[in-house]
């Protein structure tokens, strides 16, 4: 599996490094081979901050995530991680409406040191606010990322004009509409979800932004990769370390590169 380093220069000034992964979709010990790769090029990267935007796990029940934890751990003695939550560390049963969350992997999650899991609360580290925005299930199950819902959600955020200020927030697909990012304070945005719209990086010159597909089975989706800039704000969107999910979608992964993300503030 190749993988693929991401760099966008935001000329903040601020003289930090962030490198982003999303969309890491655990599923079983074989997955680890690949975290190692991810592992060794961000330690080459050497960034300040390390941001986890989600999905983790591939589904809430996966097997042996003790692996994942130890990876995690490997991971936070690089330097400081910050993460959340996306949509697939809840285990949901549609026909019935029962969801529920992989509570004794996320309780592991939250014991690692370096690590800050940010749970629709703030973190000050250095200069910098980070937040972490946890959409509920039903969000993404029951009203399909309703628009009028999400602005419930997002005045939530507790932003700071002392710092600067980044969200992390799995799902771009509200957060990347210019009439809601400018009601915040927030600098920079740090997503994943779309699995950039399923293009093979080959043909990613051919779509920019845009995508084939989205989650929600749209066809060509808008707002689904890279820097999508909406005045002085930034909303940065990775394909992911899986672009494909492995339960749903076997073997596919290998046609996708994987993605880290690196951001000079």
């Amino acid at each position: 599996m190749k993988i693929v380093n991401k760099k966008y220069n935001l000329s903040n000034k601020i003289n930090k490094k962030i490198v982003l992964i999303s969309d890491i979709h655990y599923y079983s010990k074989k997955d680890i081979k690949r975290l190692n790769d991810v592992l060794d090029n961000i330690k080459i990267i050497n960034p300040d901050y390390i941001c986890i935007s989600g999905d983790i796990l591939d589904k809430a029940n996966v097997l042996n995530f003790d692996l994942l934890i130890e990876w995690l751990k490997k991971l936070s003695s690089v330097t400081k991680v910050i993460m959340t939550l996306g949509n697939h560390e809840f285990y949901f049963n549609k026909r019935k409406r029962i969801y529920k969350l992989n509570v004794e992997c996320i309780n592991k999650i939250k014991k690692i040191e370096n690590l800050y899991f940010l749970d629709n609360e703030n973190k000050i580290i250095d200069n910098i606010n980070f937040i972490g925005l946890i959409l509920p299930i039903k969000h993404y199950m029951f009203s399909n990322e309703s628009e009028e819902e999400f602005k419930n959600y997002i005045k939530n955020i507790k932003t700071d004009k002392k710092y600067y200020n980044v969200l992390l927030c799995h799902s771009p697909v509200n957060i990347s509409k210019k009439e809601i990012l400018s009601k915040t304070n927030v600098d920079l945005v740090l997503c994943g979800h779309m699995h950039g719209g399923v293009v093979p990086r080959f043909l990613r010159f051919l779509f920019g932004t845009k995508g084939l597909i989205s989650p929600q089975k749209r066809l060509f989706p808008k707002n689904v990769y890279g820097n999508i800039k909406l005045e002085n704000k930034n909303v940065i969107i990775t394909s992911g370390i899986k672009v494909l999910s492995e339960s749903h979608f076997p073997f596919m992964g290998y046609v996708y590169s994987s993605e880290i993300v690196e951001i000079n503030l």
